[in-house]
C-alpha cells in the first residue's frame, strides 16, 4: 500500500517518509497545536539572552579588566576556544535527545540538563581571575547551552508541519537575532561587576523554561537498536555530501553566512572602542543601540519573509536576497566612520541575518534525510554555525594587524557573496 502524503507548499512528498518515522508517543497535543508555534521561538529568545549577554558584552569588558593591552588577542582566544567547544556539543547534545528514553520526554531533559551546565560556566566566567579561567568559563558555558540548543530546535521539526515551518522558523530566527537585543538592554541597565555578568543569562534561562516545561514533548517508545559507542559518537559528526547533496550544500551556505554574520558582529565592542574611538564607559550603551538598529531589520524581514516564503512554497530566493544585503550591510559597516554610519549598516546587517536564518532553516527542516536523527542531523548542521565562530576569531586579529575592521568587514561580505552561490545548488527545495 503507498504511503499516505502529507499536502505542502513544497509539494506532495512529507519530509520523512513515514514508514522511518521512529516510535514515539506523544505526551497531550499533536504537532500541529498552537502551543509549540508560541512556546518555541519564546524559549529560544530566552536561551539565546543567556548565552549572548556575555559574549556580546560583558566579556569583552573583563578581558579589557584583566589585560588591557591585548583585548582583541584575548578576545578572538576566548572566542575561538569556546566555539570548538560548542562544535563538538552541538551534534553530541542532539544524538543524545534523539536516543533519549526519558518518561519527562526527548528533549526537554537535555535543555534542562544544558541550561544548567552552560550557567554553571557563566558563574565560572564572571568569577575568572585571569583569561584562562575565562577560557575555560565560556567553554563550559558553550557546552551546556548547545546541549540545550540542540534539543529545542529538533522540536521545530517534531512539533510543527512543513507547511507552518517557515513562519515558526521565522520566529525562531527573530528570537535569536532579537536575543542581542534584549541580551545588551540588560547588560547596560545594570551596573558593572559579577551581578553585570549573571543576572541576564538568570533572568534568560527563566523565560526559556517558562516556556520549555509546560510544552507537551515526545516521549521514545523503543531503545534506538544501534548501542551509544564510539562509532556513533563519531557519526554525529559527519554526514555524507554525496548521498544527500543537498543537504550538503545547505551546510556550506550556513557556514559562510554565519562566518559573515560573525565577522560583522562579534566584534563590535572593540570596533567602538579601537576605531571609533568610544569609551569603555560608553561601549555597553552603544552597543545595545547597535543591535537594536540591527534588531528592526531583523523584525521587519524575519516575520515578512518567513510568511511570504510559506505562502509563495518557495525557499531558495529569499536565502540569496537575504546574502546580498548582508553583504551590502557589511561593506558600509566597513567604511562608517561615525556611529550613526554604523547604526546603519546594522539595520541592512540585521534584515539579511535575519532573513537568512529564517528561511534557512525552514529549507534545511524540509530536507533532513531522517526523522529517527532529527536532533542529531540538525546538529551536524549546527556545526555550520559554531566552526565559524571558532575560525573567524583564529583569522581576525591577521586581517585587523593588517587592514583595520574595514579589511576584516570586507572579508565577511566575500564570504556572504559566495553562500548566496552555494545554495543555488541545493535541488530537492525551490
Amino acid at each position: 500500500m503507498d504511503e499516505p502524503r502529507a499536502s505542502s507548499p513544497l509539494g506532495e512528498t512529507p519530509a520523512f517518509p513515514l514508514s522511518r518515522m521512529p516510535e514515539t508517543r506523544s505526551v497531550g497535543a499533536v504537532p500541529q497545536a498552537l502551543y509549540p508555534m508560541i512556546a518555541i521561538p519564546i524559549a529560544m529568545l530566552g536561551l539565546m539572552v543567556a548565552l549572548l549577554a556575555p559574549m556580546l558584552v560583558t566579556i569583552a569588558l573583563r578581558l579589557n579588566e584583566l589585560e588591557p593591552q591585548n583585548v582583541a588577542g584575548n578576545f578572538s582566544l576566548v572566542l575561538g576556544i569556546s566555539a570548538l567547544f560548542a562544535f563538538v556539543a552541538n551534534p553530541i547534545g542532539g544524538r543524545l535527545s534523539d536516543r533519549s528514553m526519558s518518561r519527562f520526554g526527548m528533549r526537554k531533559i537535555w535543555i534542562v540538563i544544558g541550561s544548567g551546565i552552560g550557567y554553571a560556566g557563566i558563574i565560572a566566567t564572571g568569577l575568572a581571575p585571569n583569561v584562562v579561567g575565562v577560557v575555560a568559563g565560556f567553554s563550559l558555558a558553550q557546552v551546556g547551552f548547545n546541549f540545550a540548543l540542540a534539543a529545542l530546535i529538533a522540536m521545530l521539526p517534531d512539533q510543527v508541519r512543513s507547511s507552518r515551518r517557515g513562519r515558526v522558523a521565522s520566529f525562531v530566527s527573530l528570537s535569536q537575532n532579537f536575543g542581542s537585543v534584549v541580551a545588551t538592554f540588560l547588560v547596560q541597565l545594570i551596573p558593572a561587576g559579577l551581578t553585570q555578568s549573571l543576572l541576564p543569562s538568570a533572568i534568560g534561562l527563566a523565560l526559556m523554561f517558562a516556556f520549555v516545561l509546560p510544552m507537551k514533548d515526545k516521549v521514545r517508545a523503543e531503545r534506538s537498536p544501534e548501542a551509544f559507542g564510539v562509532k556513533v559518537l563519531f557519526m554525529s559528526f559527519v554526514f555524507n555530501p554525496r548521498k544527500y547533496p543537498d543537504l550538503g550544500w545547505a551546510w556550506l551556505t550556513r557556514f559562510l553566512m554565519i562566518a559573515a554574520g560573525t565577522a560583522g558582529g562579534s566584534y563590535l565592542p572593540l570596533f567602538l572602542i579601537d576605531h571609533l574611538g568610544v569609551s569603555e564607559a560608553e561601549t555597553p550603551n552603544l552597543v545595545f543601540q547597535a543591535t537594536l538598529a540591527n534588531g528592526v531589520g531583523v523584525i521587519v524581514m524575519t516575520v515578512l519573509l518567513g510568511w511570504l516564503s510559506d505562502k509563495l512554497g518557495r525557499r531558495k530566493p529569499f536565502v540569496i536576497l537575504s546574502a546580498i544585503a548582508v553583504v551590502i550591510g557589511l561593506v558600509l559597516m566597513a567604511f562608517a566612520n561615525d556611529f550613526s554610519q554604523l547604526l546603519v549598516s546594522q539595520v541592512v546587517l540585521g534584515a539579511g541575518l535575519g532573513a537568512f536564518l529564517a528561511v534557512e532553516l525552514a529549507l534545511i527542516s524540509d530536507i533532513l534525510p531522517s526523522a529517527e536523527d532529527t536532533a542529531k542531523d540538525l546538529g551536524v548542521v549546527n556545526i555550520a554555525q559554531a566552526l565559524p565562530q571558532s575560525l573567524v576569531p583564529a583569522g581576525a586579529p591577521v586581517l585587523i594587524n593588517a587592514f583595520g575592521y574595514p579589511g576584516l568587514f570586507l572579508g565577511g561580505a566575500l564570504l556572504g557573496a559566495l553562500g548566496a552561490l552555494t545554495i543555488t545548488r541545493v535541488k530537492s527545495a525551490r
